[in-house]
């Protein structure tokens, strides 16, 4: 009803009170006699006064939900506006609450609403009237928009009928002062309920605006407004607590470093053994923590980085906090694991496994390891070896931490590879001028576009073909798979050259120059000849030891020498001629 109007202010913060409903009043429509504007009806209306401080144009958000937090579902609220009035006057006169003095109103769905008082002056009463059109238990919230912007005025918060505030629990301390300190107070009165006790009596020598309580129980303060005879009394629960211990927690770990973590698996090691009615509150920061600004949605925590992160045990209550925690966020990096991209099958021209496959790292027992083909699992060891073709273009191996329950997968792509069955080496140039070129190929009896060989020439490194610049004389050309799938299968050939100088001294080293011939005598004839181009000496390659550096029996000097051969191509039966120079050294 009107004649229990309260007082209340937006201050700088935001004023959630209960709303009228059918669990707290009778009232369950408002009395007849105001002009109550638009509003049509007025369920469980909820009465107040409002005085302002400060001049200028206020605005107000005015909200209604069924939670306190405003966390559950929106309920629409509606309100009406009287005034100006003095201090004095009566308030609740229905002469005053009139179509002539309505301010503002609303009657619309909407759960939140704009209430705004143009031009108000400093000590001016305003009457406020909000109803719960649902009829639903919940909360009203009204919060002044910008009220430190140029222009903006306030509300007088000096004296309330809520001068204590709401029921206080005293965490960890043994002792409590209560403040009921008002500006506008002239006389204070504090009270007391004894245990078993329906009414308060007073404490004596209890005449100031504070009282300092050390025990659990009900108080009451009674202030009197130096504006006339107006009495306010406002009571307070006032309850003793233990704060609740917090536990020690490990470090978290991100598996993830663009996702999210769940910082509640941590609830359990803070709130240890205390049991049920507890709950954890996480914080970013040291300070943070302190002024409990709490991470809204721990459960999905972005991570954006390594960082501590702070807790308190929150008694579910008394809404008593512990002492600070606080653990690592960190990322979790997985071991190196070198598995290559891809794999060699070795398979025979029937598509066995000619070779086992061995695949996979031991990084360590505090991993699990599942190794799979599509969906069927092949093994949970480290190492997988396959002795059978999975028939799968692609093996998937899942890496899992048992301590984060972080897990990474990684791919290994399946390459058939048949086992080369033939080495052949393609052979051209010669051995004058810049020599021989070979080319040797590696071939199966199948398409084998997976398989990589590398070549060997005369036990020298392996490498990819060709072999450039290769001299005469007997060569062994080797060929592999570089995956090890077949066998190494070798390669002769004797090539046709010539020495680049000899010594006719008599030692038995060197003493004569020849063409080195092959087997089936393609070099058909072979001229020296000196500097000048004078014919030294024709040679049979077939047959005799080649020149022994005279000339009509007489010793030629140390010198360049040349010679022109004819060779002829024994498959083709085509001549060429090549001619190359040489040194006789003495």
């Amino acid at each position: 009803m009107c004649s229990n109007i309260e007082p209340f202010c937006a201050g700088d913060q935001r004023l959630v009170f209960a709303n009228s409903n059918e669990e707290n009043t009778d009232v369950d429509v408002a009395e007849e006699g105001p002009d109550y504007g638009c509003l049509s009806e007025q369920p469980f209306p909820s009465w107040f006064f409002m005085q302002i401080e400060k001049p200028g144009d206020l605005k107000f958000t005015l909200a209604q939900n069924t939670q306190a937090d405003f966390s559950g579902a929106d309920l629409d609220v509606d309100f009406i506006v009287w005034g100006p009035f003095e201090r004095t006057d009566d308030f609740c006169s229905y002469d005053n609450l009139t179509e002539e003095n309505q301010v503002g109103c609303s009657y619309s769905e909407a759960a939140t609403e704009t209430m705004t008082i143009n031009n108000a002056q400093a000590n001016a009463i305003y009457i406020v009237l909000i109803t719960n059109f649902e009829r639903l238990p919940g909360f009203i919230s009204l919060q002044q928009q910008n009220p430190n912007a140029a222009g903006q005025g306030s509300t007088d918060c000096s004296i309330l009928g809520n001068a204590l505030g709401d029921d206080i629990a005293v965490c960890g301390e043994q002792e409590y002062v209560l403040d009921g300190t008002s500006d506008e107070a002239s006389a204070y009165a504090w009270y007391e309920r004894l245990e078993g006790e329906n009414e308060y009596t007073e404490i004596a020598g209890e005449e100031g605006p504070t009282l300092t309580v050390t025990q659990s129980g009900d108080y009451r303060l009674i202030l009197t407004d130096v504006l006339g005879d107006n009495s306010e009394a406002d009571d307070v629960t006032v309850t003793f607590y233990d704060n609740p211990e917090i536990g020690v927690a490990g470090d978290l770990y991100s598996c993830d470093s663009s996702g999210t973590v769940d910082l509640t698996e941590n609830d359990d090691d803070f709130i240890a053994s205390q049991g049920s009615g507890f709950s954890v509150r996480y914080y970013e920061t040291q300070v943070a923590a302190e002024e409990d600004t709490r991470i809204s949605s721990p459960a999905t925590f972005n991570f954006s980085g390594e960082q501590s992160i702070y807790a308190r045990v929150e008694n579910d209550e008394t809404g008593c906090l512990s002492e600070i925690g606080s653990f690592e966020l960190l990322a979790y990096d997985f071991p190196q694991l070198n598995l290559p991209e891809s794999a060699a099958l070795c398979v025979s021209e029937e598509g066995n496994l000619v070779n086992d496959l061995v695949l996979g790292a031991d990084v360590g027992t505090q991993f699990s390891y599942e190794w799979r083909a599509g969906s069927t699992i092949l093994g949970n060891s480290a190492i997988l070896t396959l002795t059978e073709d999975p028939q799968v273009t692609f093996l998937e191996l899942i890496l899992t931490s048992l301590e984060t329950g972080c897990e990474t997968n990684y791919q290994v792509n399946l390459e058939q590879v048949y086992v080369p069955e033939n080495l052949s080496v393609n052979i051209s140039g010669s051995g004058f001028g810049d020599g021989y070129t070979l080319e040797p190929m590696l071939e199966a009896s199948r398409d084998n576009p997976f398989a990589e060989y590398e070549y060997s020439l005369d036990e020298g490194a392996w490498q990819a073909a060709p072999f450039r610049n290769v001299s005469a004389g007997n060569h062994t050309i080797r060929g592999r798979e570089v995956n090890g799938c077949g066998p190494t299968l070798s390669f002769h050939v004797y090539l046709v050259g010539y020495p680049k100088y000899f010594s006719p001294n008599g030692d038995g080293i060197n003493d004569y120059w020849n063409v080195l011939n092959d087997a089936e005598g393609s070099i058909r004839r072979l001229y020296v000849f000196d500097r000048y181009g004078k014919l030294i000496k024709q040679l049979d390659p077939r047959n005799g030891k080649g020149w022994d550096g005279t000339y009509n029996g007489k010793q030629l000097p140390a010198d360049d020498y040349w010679f022109r051969v004819e060779v002829q191509d024994v498959k083709t039966g085509e001549r060429q001629e090549y001619m190359a120079n040489f040194s006789l050294i003495r």
